[in-house]
C-alpha cells in the first residue's frame, strides 16, 4: 500500500512540475503569439469548452454524427 502512494505522490508530482513549467511558457510566449493564436490557446485551456468539443470530435470519428442538410432542412 506504501507503494501504491509512492507511486501516485510521484505521478502528481510530475504532473504538478509539468504543468507549472506549461504555465511559465506560456507565459513568456503570450506577447509573440497572434491574436488568433491566443484564442486558440484560451480555448484549449478551457475545460469546459474542450469537454465537449472532444465529445463533439470523437463521436464524428465513430460516425455518430446528423449531417447539416437534416439539421438544417
Amino acid at each position: 500500500m506504501a507503494k501504491a502512494r509512492s507511486k501516485e505522490k510521484s505521478i502528481s508530482s510530475l504532473a504538478f512540475e509539468e504543468t507549472r513549467e506549461a504555465v511559465v511558457k506560456i507565459k513568456t510566449l503570450k506577447p509573440l503569439l497572434s491574436s488568433k493564436d491566443a484564442e486558440t490557446l484560451t480555448i484549449l485551456m478551457d475545460k469546459g469548452l474542450m469537454t465537449p468539443l472532444d465529445k463533439s470530435l470523437k463521436e464524428a470519428a465513430e460516425g455518430k454524427i446528423e449531417p447539416l442538410e437534416n439539421i438544417l432542412a
